[in-house]
């Protein structure tokens, strides 16, 4: 390896180590702000299931439906299959089970192993997170609705798992006039949109740590060939110079 081949690998590993620097800062700048909005999601679906509780009598019954979610973009390490893996031990303890997967890398991932799914949907994260009315129609059947996604806890992340219904002793409040179709629709709507959120921080965070390691993983890199690349010139200027040592002595 001459040292014009090193020089090319080198400036490579450089272009790389500004790619993955630069990804890693643009997960650190969008997480205070999805942190932001998960906190504010996290209140308004703790204050809408107190009310949601009281109104609707939910009765347990034997028919699920599982919502999975995942992230729509890659090099984000092992958060994707992790939860997947998790969600296909569930389903296989489990039977009477409809599947709504969430996210480009579920989709992808159930459609190569030919997995029948009832819903599929890939949402924007720059967009408003809603389900249409035919897909809320459809999770309103059940009386038991789990969701699966990653949560960031402790500063790990982890995969949650979400019951859509939990059955608490009701307090008896009187509610007047109240749309409880719109408030269904609502509260479902709005749990989604707090679990796909922490998802999405946690995807941010996943991100962020892998290029941070990608990036000083090519500097030491580039360190080591540097030092690669001056042995082999000091070699070749020694070389040289006993050359022309050898040529005065004859």
């Amino acid at each position: 390896m001459n040292t014009r081949d090193i020089k090319n690998k080198i400036n490579i590993l450089i272009n790389i180590n500004k790619l993955t620097n630069t990804m890693s800062m643009i997960s650190f700048s969008k997480m205070k702000k999805i942190f932001q909005k998960c906190i504010f999601l996290n209140k308004l679906y703790i204050e809408t299931k107190k009310i949601f509780v009281e109104i609707y009598n939910l009765k347990k019954n034997n028919m699920f439906c599982c919502v999975l979610i995942t992230t729509n973009k890659g090099f984000c390490g092992n958060i994707n299959n992790d939860v997947i893996k998790y969600y296909l031990k569930f389903i296989k303890n489990n039977k009477n089970l409809d599947l709504i997967v969430i996210g480009k890398k579920a989709v992808d991932f159930f459609n190569k192993k030919n997995i029948f799914i009832k819903k599929k949907i890939i949402f924007d994260e720059k967009n408003e997170i809603l389900l249409p009315d035919n897909i809320l129609n459809i999770i309103k059947k059940y009386e038991n609705v789990f969701f699966f996604s990653n949560k960031i806890i402790n500063n790990e992340i982890k995969i949650i798992k979400t019951n859509l219904y939990n059955y608490y002793k009701k307090n008896f409040y009187e509610f007047k006039k109240i749309n409880k179709n719109k408030l269904h629709n609502n509260y479902i709507n709005y749990i989604l949109n707090y679990l796909y959120n922490e998802n999405y921080l946690s995807e941010l965070k996943s991100r962020m740590l892998i290029m941070k390691a990608a990036s000083d993983s090519t500097k030491k890199i580039v360190k080591n060939m540097n030092i690669i690349k001056n042995k082999i010139r000091q070699f070749k200027v020694t070389q040289e110079m006993l050359e022309i040592i050898n040529s005065i002595n004859l």
